[in-house]
């Protein structure tokens, strides 16, 4: 990263820049551009919701279980490709702010179309190679041909991932909200659409990936020639498959830990187990939406904020845990008190989750929305290093304790609340020691 480049997250489900609405003299187009991407974002998380609920009441446990696995698999690889988004971002914002003061060499220029459609079939043949080593014990023999429509989702969302980059680098806002917003919209009438007709998965696994080409031709169409002039950047392509692979490894232990984890819990329930996964993963799945679905949206002006006043970054990192807290000790009570019930009764008697695995999912889903604030200051004051030993720890604490001899439920929620406090610390003290370390370092003589 060069000295006094502004930070990207890498964070699900947007990572773009954000205008910082606290600037002086910030125009009001940052403002509206800000309640564009909130508010786009937030309808993608609900409808990823609105999918959740339609799909386990109408397949049943055990074929919301293999739509979970399919889906965790899928977004798996839509995580890890924000490292893709990000890297298009970025060159795409240097390449055109050297455009506007004459710097740009239009002879040494790379499009990121072209990037993109190598990386989609890299990725795809690549998912499909390694599903032979993860399709069966996840998804079963049965479904195990899921792998290829993972492969292909995965293929497409690198068109996606790199036509984002652009719209966030070139300041096309309305396009980014658009394609962000039409995604959730068409997943979530393709998918009741199916099951209006029948639960097979085949047919839901379809709906499910064809927002991908469909939200992006549309939005495409809405602004072709900027979308093609503003991907030709200004950097060479080793220069860009290297940094575009380093963001990928960071971007992947936060996919483990959020997109990936319901595939990860299935090699530990095995492939005949899905009815009592569909239950733990819906759990997981809801228990997280109240702290992440607002942080995940805010993630990018977190860092923004941060970036743009480090003096306060303590303080605001304080009271953004001391709020998550408050808030997860009145969902813990609430799920105590009623989750058990209003959880047969949304869902019917085929969940089979006590209230205690309820509070302690949410209990574990308030650590790892402050792993999100923490990594936001992190990013914010360049420690990219110290962002990514973090997230890879709390993946690497989670997975490993995964192991223990417990009930699946039971180690799940330990994992995932022993994880990301690991990783929390981590953040927190290496900042500290940074700060610590700049305050101490000696005044160069004149």
């Amino acid at each position: 990263m060069r000295p006094g480049e502004q930070p990207i997250t890498a964070f699900e489900p947007l990572n773009e820049p954000i205008p910082d609405i606290d600037e002086p003299g910030a125009p009001r187009s940052a403002r509206s551009s800000v309640v564009l991407i909130l508010g786009a974002t937030v309808i993608s998380g609900i409808a990823g919701y609105v999918v959740t609920w339609r799909v386990y009441t109408e397949a049943g446990a055990a074929g919301y279980g293999v739509f979970s696995v399919f889906w965790s698999a899928l977004f798996l690889v839509v995580g890890v490709l924000f490292g893709l988004q990000q890297e298009s971002t970025r060159a795409t914002a240097h390449t055109v702010s050297a455009r506007a003061t004459g710097g740009a060499d239009a002879g040494r220029t790379t499009s990121l179309w072209v990037f993109a459609a190598v990386a989609a079939l890299t990725i795809g043949v690549a998912v499909l190679v390694s599903s032979l080593l993860w399709a069966v014990p996840s998804l079963g023999a049965a479904n195990a041909g899921l792998a290829w429509f993972v492969a292909l989702g995965s293929a497409l969302n690198c068109l996606v991932a790199a036509a984002s980059g652009v719209m966030a680098g070139a300041g096309m806002w309305r396009q980014l909200a658009a394609i962000v917003a039409l995604d959730g919209i068409l997943r979530v009438i393709g998918v009741v659409s199916v099951l209006s007709v029948t639960n097979d998965i085949v047919p839901l696994a379809i709906a499910v990936i064809a927002p991908f080409p469909l939200s992006l031709a549309i939005v495409f169409l809405s602004a072709p020639r900027a979308l093609v002039a503003n991907a030709r950047v200004a950097i060479r392509p080793r220069a860009l498959v290297a940094n575009t692979g380093r963001t990928m490894l960071a971007a992947s232990a936060t996919a483990v830990l959020i997109n990936g984890f319901p595939l990860v819990l299935s090699f530990f329930a095995g492939p005949d187990s899905h009815a009592e996964l569909g239950s733990l993963v819906l759990a997981v799945t809801l228990t997280r939406a109240p702290i992440l679905v607002p942080l995940t949206a805010l993630s990018s002006f977190l860092v923004s904020r941060f970036s743009h006043h480090p003096e306060r970054t303590g303080r605001t990192v304080g009271l953004l845990l001391a709020a998550i807290a408050a808030v997860i000790l009145v969902l813990c009570g609430a799920a105590w008190l009623f989750g058990e019930p209003v959880m047969h009764f949304v869902f019917g008697d085929q969940f089979d989750l006590p209230s205690g695995v309820l509070v302690a999912l949410i209990a574990s889903s308030g650590l790892i929305g402050a792993l999100f604030v923490s990594g936001s200051a992190v990013l914010a004051r360049n420690l990219h290093g110290l962002y990514a030993i973090g997230w890879v720890a709390a993946s690497i604490v989670t997975l490993a304790l995964l192991f223990l001899p417990l009930p699946l439920p039971e180690r799940a929620a330990l994992a995932l609340a022993a994880g990301p406090a690991v990783g929390l610390a981590v953040h927190l003290i290496g900042m500290r020691s940074a700060i610590g370390y700049h305050q101490d370092a000696p005044t160069p003589r004149t």
